[in-house]
C-alpha cells in the first residue's frame, strides 16, 4: 500500500475500503478480511487496521458481527441524507468578551437541552442503577452521620473513574480526580484555577455555549478559532493564535464536540498539546461525550498524552448516563490544590448517597452495559436522523457526519435565519437550538443543532417535518 505524508496508513486503508463500497467492488453482506487476514495482506500493524475498521463500522459502512467478522452493510450512495460536510469555519480570531444570549435561558427553560421537544424520555429508566441508588439512601439513611463527605468524593467512586480512564489510555488514580456537580461545574472550577478576570482564552469555534456562558461569568474574553466539523479544532490557527495573544487557556472538545461531533485526530490532540505545554496554557478538555462512540474503538483524551500537569479533563455522567445526574469529575493535573480549595468554596461537599449508588453500578458493571446498548442506539437513531432530513427537511445545504456522541451540525440556506426560524417553531412547540448559541461573534446564523439523544418517536418525527415546512417559509426571508 502506497505511504503518503499527508495522511496516516488507517486513513490510506479507510479510504480504500470506503472507495470499495461505495463502487460496488464490495458488495452489501460481504465479508471483510479479518483483522489479522488484512495485516498479513499488507503488511500493517493491527492497530492501523483496527482504526480503520473502527472508523468505517462508526459511519455505519461495516458492521461487526460477533466471531463472524466485519461486514459491508452499507454504500454513502444509499445513505439517505448523501450530504456534504460544512465547510471549516472562518470566526475572527481577535479576542472579545462574551454576553449572554436571552434566547439561551428561553430555550434553557423550555428544557430542550437536546433539541426537538415535544416527547421527553423518563431519563431514569434504568432499573439496575435507581436498584444501586436506593439501596445506597437505606444505607445512607442507617447511618445517621451529620457530618459532609471528603471534599475530594467519595474514595470507592474516584477509583472506578480512574479505572475507567486508565482503560482509555491515561496515567490517573483516584487521587488525581475531584468529584463535581456535573461537566459544568468542572468546567467552571477549572477555569478559576487557571485564569483571572480579563484574561484570554481559546474556544473552538462554533463552541459548546456553556463554555460561552462561563467565560462571561468569569469576565473572561474569548477567541475564537476555526474548527473543522470533522477534526475540531486547527492546531495552525492555535499556533497562529498563541503568537498574536497572551492566551492563558485553551477550552476544547476533542471527542465528539457539540454542536459539530467532531472528534480530532491522535496527531492533532498530541500536537495542540506540545504548542500549550510550549507556551505555558493550560488545556481545559470537555469529555463528557468520549464514551459515546459508534465504533469499535475509544478515541484517547488529550489528557492520556499529558506528562506535564497541563491538561484539566472534565466529565460527567449527564450525557452517557443521566442529565438529572448531577455528578461529574475533574483530573486537574498540576491545578489539584486549586481545584480542591475551589470545590470547597463552590459546592463544599457532593451526594455521598449519589455518589455511593454510582459507584456500586460501575463496580457491578452496570455502566458498561449500559454504555454498550446506548452506542448502539445513538448510532442507529443516527442513522434514522440522516433518513429523516432527507425525507423532511429538503433545504438542507450540508451536515456534519459524527462518528459519535449525541447531535450533528445542519447547514441550512444563507437566507434562512434560525433565530427567526426558532421564534416560528416555538410558537408549534417544536424548540431547535439556533447556530447562534455557539459563538459570541453572532455568526452561524443560518446554521442549527439537531439531536439524535431521543428515539424518533412519531412525535419527534412530527416536529422534524414541521421544522422542514417552517424551514421552506423562512427561506423566502432574509435574515
Amino acid at each position: 500500500m502506497a505511504k503518503h505524508t499527508d495522511a496516516y496508513l488507517y486513513q490510506q486503508v479507510e479510504a480504500q475500503l470506503r472507495e470499495q463500497i461505495n463502487s460496488g467492488q464490495r458488495a452489501v453482506g460481504e465479508r471483510l478480511p479479518s483483522v489479522r487476514e488484512y495485516c498479513r495482506q499488507h503488511k500493517l500493524s493491527k492497530s492501523t487496521v483496527l482504526t480503520a475498521y473502527s472508523r468505517l463500522e462508526a459511519e455505519g459502512l461495516i458492521a461487526a458481527r460477533p466471531r463472524s467478522g466485519y461486514f459491508v452493510c452499507a454504500s454513502a450512495a444509499s445513505d439517505a441524507a448523501g450530504l456534504s460536510t460544512p465547510a471549516l469555519s472562518q470566526p475572527s480570531i481577535t479576542p472579545s468578551p462574551v454576553s449572554a444570549d436571552q434566547l439561551l435561558l428561553d430555550i434553557m427553560v423550555k428544557g430542550a437541552a437536546f433539541d426537538l421537544l415535544p416527547d421527553q424520555p423518563n431519563e431514569l429508566a434504568n432499573e439496575q442503577l435507581r436498584r444501586c441508588l436506593a439501596r445506597a439512601q437505606r444505607r445512607q439513611s442507617a447511618l445517621e452521620q451529620d457530618y459532609y463527605d471528603e471534599p475530594m468524593g467519595l474514595w470507592s467512586l474516584r477509583s472506578q473513574l480512574a479505572q475507567r480512564m486508565a482503560m482509555a489510555g491515561a496515567k490517573v488514580s483516584g487521587q488525581d480526580l475531584v468529584v463535581t456537580a456535573g461537566c459544568q461545574h468542572a468546567l467552571l472550577l477549572a477555569l478559576m484555577a487557571t485564569t483571572s478576570p480579563g484574561d484570554i482564552v481559546a474556544i473552538e469555534s462554533p463552541g459548546f455555549y456553556g463554555a460561552f456562558q462561563l467565560l462571561e461569568a468569569l469576565g473572561l474574553q474569548a477567541l475564537e478559532l476555526p474548527s473543522s466539523v470533522e477534526e475540531g479544532i486547527s492546531p495552525d490557527a492555535l499556533e497562529m493564535a498563541l503568537q498574536h495573544w497572551p492566551v492563558k487557556a485553551l477550552i476544547v472538545s476533542p471527542c465528539y464536540a457539540t454542536p459539530t461531533g467532531a472528534c480530532m485526530p491522535e496527531k492533532n490532540k498530541q500536537r495542540i498539546l506540545a504548542l500549550s505545554i510550549a507556551q505555558g496554557i493550560a488545556i481545559i478538555e470537555d469529555d463528557i461525550y468520549g464514551d459515546l462512540y459508534f465504533g469499535s474503538l475509544r478515541p484517547r483524551s488529550i489528557y492520556s498524552y499529558d506528562d506535564s500537569g497541563s491538561v484539566l479533563l472534565c466529565s460527567s455522567f449527564s450525557k452517557s448516563l443521566s442529565r438529572d445526574l448531577r455528578l461529574g469529575w475533574i483530573a486537574p493535573g498540576k491545578y489539584l490544590a486549586a481545584v480542591k480549595r475551589l470545590k470547597l468554596v463552590t459546592a463544599l461537599a457532593s451526594s455521598q448517597t449519589l455518589q455511593q449508588g454510582l459507584s456500586d453500578y460501575i463496580q457491578e458493571g452496570g455502566l458498561e452495559r449500559h454504555l454498550r446498548a446506548k452506542r448502539q442506539q445513538y448510532q442507529q437513531q443516527y442513522r434514522q436522523l440522516l433518513q429523516l432530513i432527507a425525507q423532511h427537511l429538503p433545504m438542507a445545504q450540508s451536515c456534519s457526519h459524527p462518528q459519535g456522541g449525541l447531535a450533528l451540525w445542519l447547514e441550512l440556506p444563507p437566507s434562512v435565519c434560525t433565530v427567526s426560524l426558532y421564534a416560528q417553531a416555538r410558537k408549534a412547540g417544536v424548540i431547535i437550538t439556533p447556530g447562534r448559541l455557539f459563538t459570541a461573534q453572532q455568526r452561524y446564523q443560518h446554521f442549527l443543532r439537531i439531536s439524535f439523544a431521543h428515539p424518533w418517536t412519531k412525535a419527534r418525527t412530527k416536529a422534524l417535518q414541521q421544522l422542514g415546512k417552517f424551514i421552506a417559509s423562512e427561506a423566502e426571508q432574509k435574515c
